[in-house]
């Protein structure tokens, strides 16, 4: 469910990254459209994969600055929890009405950068996720590649979130597609997220 751009930033935002580039002269930029929040959810006892990612997206924060961890502060992200997409229009509408109706604050999702731990190739950016009135620190391990792009990964348990009623919810409405050949109805709690984007730099 969660939250790109604020991480995508968040995850350059290392003291060692600032310290690296500090002597030059540069201008950095967050591509904030072509961030993107994904998710995938697990049906089976074996564990199948659902993904998908959210429609409605608003990054707030800087765009423009003279450092990436400049660049990194102040960013956030909110997710309309209803525009679930996930490429059938009849398991968005079965989500967005048994699982995100069933949540506080409508369904919507928020996410904070709070620390960085690493260095401009790799390493953790924690990020403070809050979604159904409860709000918990998730650590994304990143990458970042030569070409600006960055990448995130985490994975949340929704029951830390108290999302029990919404969990049994989706669970329901989803018994017969959840069901698979063992005969056994497995919707699991586990749900990863994945966070993509890039930046650029003009270095003087």
């Amino acid at each position: 469910m969660i939250w790109k751009p604020f991480l995508v930033a968040m995850a350059l935002a290392s003291t060692s990254v600032g310290a690296t580039l500090a002597h030059a002269e540069c201008t950095y930029n967050l591509n904030a459209d072509g961030v993107q929040a994904e998710w995938t959810a697990f049906k089976f006892t074996s564990k199948a994969p659902v993904s998908g990612n959210f429609a409605d997206t608003t990054l707030e924060g800087p765009r423009e600055a003279k450092t990436l961890t400049a660049l990194a502060e102040g960013l956030s992200m909110k997710i309309v929890g209803k525009s679930v997409k996930t490429g059938n229009p009849g398991r968005d509408a079965t989500v967005a009405g048994f699982f995100f109706a069933f949540m506080k604050d409508s369904g919507n999702i928020t996410g904070k950068a709070t620390k960085v731990e690493g260095d401009d190739t790799s390493g953790t950016v924690h990020i403070d996720i809050t979604m159904n009135g409860e709000t918990r620190d998730v650590p994304f391990a990143y990458t970042i590649g030569k070409d600006g792009t960055v990448a995130a990964k985490a994975s949340i348990d929704i029951l830390d979130f108290r999302m029990k009623p919404a969990y049994d919810q989706i669970h329901k409405a989803c018994e017969g597609q959840h069901t698979g050949d063992d005969g056994i109805s497995k919707t699991w709690t586990q749900v990863d997220l994945a966070l993509r984007g890039n930046f650029t730099s003009n270095c003087g």
